[in-house]
Formats: C-alpha cells, structure tokens, sequence
C-alpha cells in the first residue's frame, strides 16, 4: 500500500491490568450495583406514564370509542412492561405486561377485547406499583399471582 502509513495507537490498558492497577472486583460490583439502582428508580419513574397510557386508551374504548389505535397502544404499553419488568427487577410487572399483551393481540377484534379482564390487569399495575411490589417473594404478591392464574384459566 505505497503511500499510506499505519499508526498503532499507544494502548497503556495490557500494561495497566498486568500491574494490578485496575479496579477491585469488589469496587466494580459496587458500581455496579449504584447504576443498576438509578436503571431500577428512572424505570420506576416510568410506570405512572404507562399506568396513564393504558387508562386513557382503555377508558376509551370501554366508552365505544375506541378502535384499533387504542387496542395497539395497551399492546405496545403491556409489550414494553413485559420486556423491561424482569429486566429491572420486577417480573412481576412483566407477568402482567405479558397478559395485557396476550389480551390485546392483533389478531382479537377491537369489538371482542375483554375490557373488563384488561382493566383487572390494570389494577393489578396499579397495586403492584403503589406496593413495589417486585416478585413472587414478596408476601404481598401471592393475591397478584392468583388474580393472574385465575384470569388466564378462564
């Protein structure tokens, strides 16, 4: 290749880690850890705009006004709690953004969604999120979970 050059970039970082003066394990699990809480607080953060989203869609088309636009909004909003529930501790929360989902398919009609079990998922979000409630560990989940099985048998 006549007339170009490579350069080589010093690089310190093999020279720093075989010298030990990286960061403790322990010093990295902390940091860790503090990031990890701020993920945890700014998805918090999140959930009452969620929690608003699919009200005001599901207040709709509980009043015959709704269409597919609002049945696509509580599908991607229960979409979204189901990917990022488990992500930031709360699977519970994507238990629940997993039977929204389920409730609002594309494949379901608008006219044949059962408004009724979607705002009882709601509900639960509602309580889930007052409660911080995070999984089934928590005392407080074993009425959340039964609502869920029972919700899904019928």
């Amino acid at each position: 290749m006549e007339g170009y050059e490579i350069h080589h970039p010093v690089s310190d970082l093999k020279q720093k880690a075989s010298k030990g003066e990286g960061l403790s394990l322990k010093e990295i699990e902390k940091r860790v850890a503090k990031k990890m809480d701020a993920l945890e607080a700014e998805f918090l953060k999140e959930i009452p705009p969620v929690i608003e989203a699919i009200e005001d869609a599901l207040s709709c088309l509980e009043k015959g006004e709704g269409s597919t636009i609002e049945q696509k909004e509580i599908f991607r909003q229960g979409h979204d709690l189901k990917g990022m529930g488990g992500s930031f501790g709360y699977p519970i929360m994507g238990t629940i953004g997993s039977g929204i989902c389920e409730l609002t398919r594309e494949e379901f009609e608008t006219k044949n969604l059962m408004l009724p079990l979607i705002r009882v998922h709601l509900d639960l979000l509602i309580y889930v999120n007052a409660n911080r409630i995070k999984d089934d560990t928590d005392p407080k989940a074993a009425p959340i979970i039964a609502a869920i099985e029972n919700a899904k048998a019928r």
